[in-house]
Order: C-alpha cells, then structure tokens, then sequence
C-alpha cells in the first residue's frame, strides 16, 4: 500500500512539474509574439542593415554601428552600474601611456563605446523594451507585476543587443529583480558587459558590505573573463583581479558570496 501511495506521489509531482514547464514555455511564446515584428528590408537590398528614422542603413553606416543613439536615453540615476562611475586610480592621468594599468583602463573606455565591436544584434524592439523597464522597479508588486516584469526583461534580454547592457545589469546588479535569461544574455553579450560591472565591485568595497550587485559582478566576470581572456587582457591583470581579492577580503560575503569569488578568481588565473 506504501509502495503505491510513494509510486502515486511521485507521478502526481511530474504531472506537476510538466505542468509548470509547458505553462512557463507557453507564456514565453506569448510575450514573444506580442513583441513588435520589424519590417522587412527594402527590395534590392544586401543584408546586414537596418531601419532609422523610416530609412534603411547598411550597419557600417554610422559611427556606433546601430544608427542610433545608445540606449537607454531615459533619465534615471543609479548609485552603481554605469561605466564612467568606476573607480579607477587617482594617478591615472599621470600613468604613462603604455603603463600597464593606464592601457586596461583605457581598454576599458574603449570596451563602453564601441559595444558592437564584439558583434550583437541591433535590434528595432529594444528601445520600446527599455524604455517601459527604465528606471528600475523598486520591488515586485505581485504575481501579475512580476509576470509582467519578466514579460519585458526576458525577451530583452533574448534579442542579445549590446544596447540593452546597462538596463539588464542595473536589475540584476541592482537586487530589482533575478532572471537566469538576463545572466545568460550578459555572459553571451561578452567584453561590452563588463564596464558595467566594475562599478558594482567598487560600490560594495567603499561601503564593506555585502551587495547583490557585487555578487553578480563577481559572478558574470569570471564567466566573460574566462571566455574572452585574449579580448580583456590587462583588464583582468590590473583591474578585475585586484577588486576580485580587495572583496574578498574587505567585503562580508556570505558562504555563497565567498564561494562564488573564489571561483572566479580561480577561472581567470587559468
């Protein structure tokens, strides 16, 4: 009888479980769909462009490789997040120019304005989906709020344009909001993430606390670092590296925190 009550329990949690995985799959079809569908190019057109301001572009045609500004423009301010809020040396302008230090951190200005140098898709829906995202929520209303959260997030984070960095960065790095979607899309999206993340570090060593943020950081650089050491070399030497073990030292992770540091550390001295 045991046997059998055990044996009913466990189909009934599958049952469950295949419930939840086709509902989560359908709901992802929905907002997908729901999203607006750019139009095609004209006729006699080579591929690789794309529209602005009602004409078509071939991608080479301007200087950022979109044709349009960087997004988002909506005014908003974040403690931590944005590429020019790192702190970098207080005698870096008096560095040589070849000094080692002074060349990662200027890779590093370069990484921030020229986020297509690394390819990404430069797609027309991403405006209208950081738009309605930007600034941050302050926190998660309801199921239907959080549903509707993630009905914008997700697919923004799916369409892998560089544009969008600094919105999924500031909800995830922000403690807004946690999506496995967003994290794949930053550790896919590669070396234009990563100014993003530096200030994040640097938030949690000035106030020696732990952060959501500098767990993330910590977390997405490893990964990118990791797979992209040729691209971020000096980088990771004389900037990532030395935060990564100021925070473990400095900032009170907990084990899960400490844990993770510890990895990424130990990914990008391989």
């Amino acid at each position: 009888m045991r046997i059998k009550t055990l044996i009913s329990g466990i189909c009934l949690l599958l049952a469950i479980c295949f419930a939840i995985y086709f509902y989560a799959e359908w709901q992802k079809a929905r907002f997908d769909a729901a999203l607006p569908v750019p139009p095609p190019p004209p006729a006699d057109t080579e591929t690789g462009g794309h529209w602005h301001d009602g004409e078509w572009h071939a991608d080479d045609a301007h200087e950022n490789g979109t044709g349009d500004e960087l997004i988002p423009s909506v005014d908003w301010r974040s403690i931590a997040g944005k590429p020019h809020e790192a702190v970098k040396p207080g005698n870096l302008g008096e560095l040589d120019a070849e000094d080692p230090v002074a060349k990662a951190w200027a890779k590093v200005d370069y990484l921030a304005a020229n986020p297509f140098a690394w390819g990404g898709n430069a797609d027309p829906r991403t405006a209208a989906l950081v738009q309605q995202l930007m600034p941050p929520i302050n926190g998660i209303e309801s199921e239907a709020h959080a549903e509707e959260i993630f009905g914008l997030l997700n697919p923004l984070a799916r369409l892998r344009d560089p544009r969008s960095i600094e919105t999924l960065v500031a909800y995830e790095c922000g403690g807004h909001i946690g999506s496995a979607v967003v994290l794949d899309a930053l550790v896919a999206m590669g070396p234009p993430v990563v100014p993003y993340l530096i200030p994040y570090l640097d938030e949690a060593l000035e106030a020696k606390r732990n952060t959501t943020g500098a767990f993330i950081a910590a977390l997405v650089l490893g990964k990118i670092g990791a797979q992209h050491r040729e691209e971020l070399d000096g980088i990771i030497e004389h900037i990532v590296l030395p935060k990564l073990a100021r925070a473990l030292v400095e900032v009170p992770f907990e084990y899960a925190g400490t844990s993770t540091v510890k990895e990424s550390i130990a990914r990008l001295k391989k």
